[in-house]
């Protein structure tokens, strides 16, 4: 008998428990590990979204509290699962755990005599070892620790714990330099296009027949080889220059719901969003966006010197967009760019106004083909 599935199949974002790389550590005194937790953290925030997970010895938080220029807010409700956890991780690239009280993923381990029963107890968690640390009064690993590590693929990093630091913090920005997500790019095609009163991804600008959905795959694909997907309204719409078609999900919603069909598709990647209404737009400004790229923020965009507002469809949207995506249209607001303003994002000023100038008519289109000429 066929199994029957209730509910649609949908990806899950990848990620740890309470960020896209979770590494505690363990093995030593929360005196020891939890300063290092909250240095290494703030060295890690100036390349990455860094969070710190440690316990509570006792002392309850009678409120959570916040403030925002002259605005504090602050409430005692506490309801909190670990689906809570997984809901705010696209928030983090790192999470710094003390693994005396909570298990990770990844782990540092410290060799301290005080604590030497306690760290074998929980053998079980040492998953994936990153580093050794050896505290005062441990000649080195015990044969235990020594065996588990041998057993591992790859590297272990071994210091001293006057070197933690030195040693611990280039393995972490490497080990995250490796989860960046990789960027997919997404060509838009599937407009209306009342105005212009034909298809703009099927509209030529050059003498070489090359129609502009096409052109705008093509360059997105000399940077992003065979990532290169193209947004249509219709899963059967006829395939453009062979690049895959991927259908929109979030119908009636325009592109913001293309964006999030996207990440539907792939919650894992970033979106280099395109418009393909903009024929004078080129490979450098592409590269540019690529190069400028911030993958701790939500976006990076385009900004005109002459506009007070970023250009949603020239951007870069990274994972954790997604859930701010979904977050304004349930609020009722489907403009790609509301969310760009209204959240933490890269701004790349340019001077360049001609390249970011739309064809949304036949006028516009006619006075773009004179500057071609």
């Amino acid at each position: 008998m066929k199994k029957h599935d209730k509910h649609p199949k949908l990806i899950r974002p990848a990620g740890d428990q309470y960020a896209r790389t979770d590494v505690a550590l363990l093995g030593s005194t929360c005196a020891v590990m939890d300063p290092l937790i909250e240095e290494w953290a703030q060295a890690l925030s100036k390349s990455y979204r860094t969070l710190s997970v440690i316990g509570v010895h006792g002392e309850t938080a009678e409120a959570k509290s916040l403030q925002v220029g002259e605005k504090r807010f602050s409430t005692s409700f506490s309801a909190w699962s670990e689906y809570d956890e997984r809901i705010q991780r696209s928030e983090f690239d790192v999470a710094l755990v003390n693994g005396n009280h909570y298990p990770a993923a990844r782990q540092i381990v410290f060799v301290d005599p005080k604590k030497s029963g306690t760290l074998e107890r929980r053998r079980e968690q040492l998953t994936d070892i990153l580093a050794v640390v050896v505290c005062p009064g441990a000649d080195g690993m015990p044969d235990w620790l020594s065996e588990t590590v041998k057993a591992q693929d790859g590297e272990v990093i071994l210091c001293r714990l006057e070197k933690a630091s030195t040693a611990v913090l280039p393995l972490l920005n490497h080990v995250l330099s490796t989860r960046v997500p990789a960027l997919n790019a997404l060509i838009l095609t599937g407009g209306k296009s009342i105005r212009m009163g034909t298809r703009k991804a099927d509209l030529v600008y050059r003498t070489n027949g090359e129609t502009e959905g096409a052109r705008m795959a093509r360059l997105c694909n000399d940077l992003l080889p065979g990532r290169v997907h193209i947004s249509v309204a219709d899963a059967d719409q006829p395939t453009i220059a062979g690049f895959p078609n991927l259908a929109d999900r979030f119908l009636g919603l325009g592109p913001a719901g293309a964006i999030s069909s996207a990440f539907l598709s792939d919650p894992n990647a970033a979106w280099l969003v395109l418009a393909c209404d903009l024929p004078l737009l080129e490979k450098s400004h592409l590269e540019q966006l690529i190069e400028g790229r911030d993958a701790r923020k939500f976006a990076t965009a385009y900004q005109l010197a002459s506009q007070p507002f970023p250009e949603p469809l020239v951007a870069i949207y990274e994972p954790r967009a997604y859930a701010r995506l979904l977050q304004f249209l349930g609020m009722g607001y489907s403009c790609p760019r509301k969310v760009l303003i209204n959240s933490e994002v890269k701004i790349l000023e340019t001077a360049d106004e001609a390249a970011f100038r739309n064809a949304n008519t036949p006028e516009d289109r006619a006075g773009i083909l004179k500057m071609l000429v």
